[in-house]
């Protein structure tokens, strides 16, 4: 992270960039006693270093949007400043969002203690972009005021879980058997939250043990991820999740009428037959009446699969609908796909090489699906229906037209 030389001068304009990043790093007790280290330095060596914390710039800034509340006065807000209150500070931990004098000498103490008993230091380090924080309303860069409560809150939210589910057993043997502690830091071109926590009993649980005799180091990889997820979800504004909401429904919505539509256009019209031909042709003669995609996310149109021949027919049937009868809201579907793979670059950042987009992803569900319901038309064929299907139900008028054409 490169320095700014003040507080709140976040970088702008990175849309390309993930949203929020949560690098891990662990510092065995052996280690940091080897370097004469402890613990409990960071509370006042490092995690409260003025150059790099401050509570001074700290604003609900939610609240600026209400006519009762003027920006202008100095005195807004005052109050959850750690200056307003005496001997506390912007450092936090699950039970307070600023640490007093006394709570950062217990901390200390406890730190010490765990670093005795042999146990793991962890660090977790939560990386925010600029222009996420503004989009949600906890920054504003024309003010440097950040809303700190509300972030320190967020991460309050997810500890525990990450505690219970992040390691082979629960971290903590009792409730208060964590010990944890957690700072902003501003100097940097992207906001840094730093989260400390540790065991501080001895731990003595195989399941918890290296075969080095200490205690593992190494964080679940999802635990990890889905702490990350739920810290950016708490934080999110009400737009920001109305507007991906919309998007969702949207592309669900598109799905769910052309899946309908697509067996409604081949039951009133001649115009497909041949194409609906192919694909009886190509279906295999093992499952007869039985025929279906398959257990996978999409068609499947290599060897690999026994309906290959019959799945490469129907993607060209479902090419010539998305293009015809169903153009236009298979326009629409795609539209709508497209901005979630945008909000879901503001959140993630630029995707991996060879990584699936979100919206190609759907685009292979609906051909499933649409596939699907055509492969089960066929397979009706193979049994005697009922008098109401035969009276009521497309399926029976739409394959007694398809094999009066055979």
């Amino acid at each position: 992270m490169a320095k700014t030389g003040g507080f709140a001068n976040f970088t702008l304009g990175e849309s390309s960039k993930a949203s929020v990043l949560l690098p891990t790093h662990f510092t065995t007790a052996s280690k940091a006693s080897k370097k004469g280290q402890k613990f409990g330095d960071l509370v006042r060596t490092y995690a409260a270093k003025g150059s790099k914390v401050t509570d001074e710039n700290n604003l609900a800034l939610h609240d600026l949007l209400t006519d009762e509340v003027q920006p202008e006065n100095e005195s807004f807000g005052y109050g959850t400043r750690f200056s307003a209150t005496g001997d506390t500070h912007p450092l936090f931990n699950g039970d307070t969002l600023n640490m007093t004098d006394a709570e950062m000498s217990t901390l200390e103490d406890r730190l010490n203690t765990a670093q005795g008993n042999g146990n793991i230091l962890h660090e977790m380090a939560f990386s925010i972009r600029g222009d996420w924080l503004v989009e949600n309303g906890l920054y504003d860069p024309e003010t440097k005021q950040l809303d700190q409560d509300r972030l320190k809150r967020a991460e309050q939210n997810i500890v525990q879980d990450l505690f219970d589910r992040g390691f082979k057993l629960p971290l903590g043997e009792s409730p208060d058997d964590v010990v944890l502690f957690g700072v902003i830091h501003q100097d940097t071109d992207h906001l840094n939250m730093h989260l400390w926590f540790t065991k501080e009993s001895r731990e003595t649980r195989p399941e918890m043990m290296h075969k080095s005799g200490e205690p593992k180091g190494v964080l679940n990889f999802t635990a990890k991820k889905q702490a990350e997820s739920h810290f950016r979800y708490g934080l999110e504004s009400e737009a920001v999740k109305r507007a991906r909401g919309d998007v969702f429904e949207a592309v669900g919505e598109y799905r769910s009428s052309m899946k309908q539509d697509a067996l409604l256009t081949l039951d009133e019209t001649n115009k497909y037959l041949p194409d609906v031909k192919k694909i009886f042709e190509a279906l295999p003669e093992d499952p007869r009446g039985r025929w279906k995609v398959g257990n996978t996310d999409r068609l499947v149109t290599d060897e690999t699969s026994h309906m290959e021949p019959a799945n490469r027919q129907m993607n060209a049937l479902l090419d010539k609908l998305f293009s015809d009868d169903l153009a236009e809201d298979y326009q629409a579907f795609r539209a709508a796909s497209l901005k979630m793979d945008e909000l879901m670059a503001k959140n993630h950042g630029a995707q991996h090489k060879g990584q699936a987009k979100w919206s190609d992803n759907q685009d292979n569900r609906l051909r499933k699906e649409l596939a699907n319901g055509i492969y089960r038309q066929f397979n009706e064929t193979f049994r005697e229906p009922s008098d109401e299907e035969v009276q009521g139900c497309s399926y029976a008028r739409f394959t007694d037209r398809f094999f009066s054409a055979l």
